[in-house]
């Protein structure tokens, strides 16, 4: 009987110290997730706080292999059209991107497809390598290139701006 007490009793303080340790140990890493908001003449400058999307971002800041990942899915855009991701304020990365617009320090890095509903999603992911320790204030923008003569095209929608999303401690 003495033995199943302390059995008991050791089983109790493990399943009560391991998930702690487990959850201290991640590092600070975390998620954010914002909503996507329209804007007006097709600059992300100037977002309409009282119009979302019905979307959002997701990012994503593990702390191990990729300093960040961006994920997001938005509806309401034109069916079956080509979209791109472009985030603002990434100083110093260093990794693949499709175009990038130096006076604002954006980084067009991907694009992705809606569906005959005009729905979309995105994924990508800055490796640890490409993006240098720091807090970054940073914002994602959806643009289209329809109508466009050049490869930044016009914002449809973005995340907030002034300020951005703060993500800290990048290591």
């Amino acid at each position: 009987m003495k033995k199943a007490i302390i059995f008991i009793v050791i089983a109790a303080l493990v399943l009560t110290i391991t998930p702690t340790l487990i959850f201290a140990g991640n590092g600070g890493a975390g998620s954010q997730k914002t909503t996507l908001y329209n804007v007006s003449g097709g600059s992300s400058d100037n977002v309409i706080y009282d119009q979302p999307y019905d979307g959002h971002v997701i990012i994503v800041n593990p702390k191990g292999k990729n300093d960040l990942i961006i994920n997001g899915v938005i509806r309401g855009l034109d069916p079956d059209s080509e979209y791109f991701v472009w985030v603002r304020n990434l100083t110093g990365y260093t990794g693949d991107y499709l175009f990038i617009y130096a006076p604002l320090g954006y980084f067009k890095l991907t694009s992705f497809m809606t569906n005959i509903e005009g729905k979309g999603s995105f994924n990508y992911k800055i490796q640890d390598s490409d993006l240098p320790d720091g807090t970054y204030n940073i914002q994602v923008a959806i643009n289209t290139e329809v109508g466009s003569t050049d490869q930044i095209g016009k914002t449809v929608a973005a995340t907030q701006w002034n300020p951005g999303l703060t993500i800290e401690n990048i290591e």
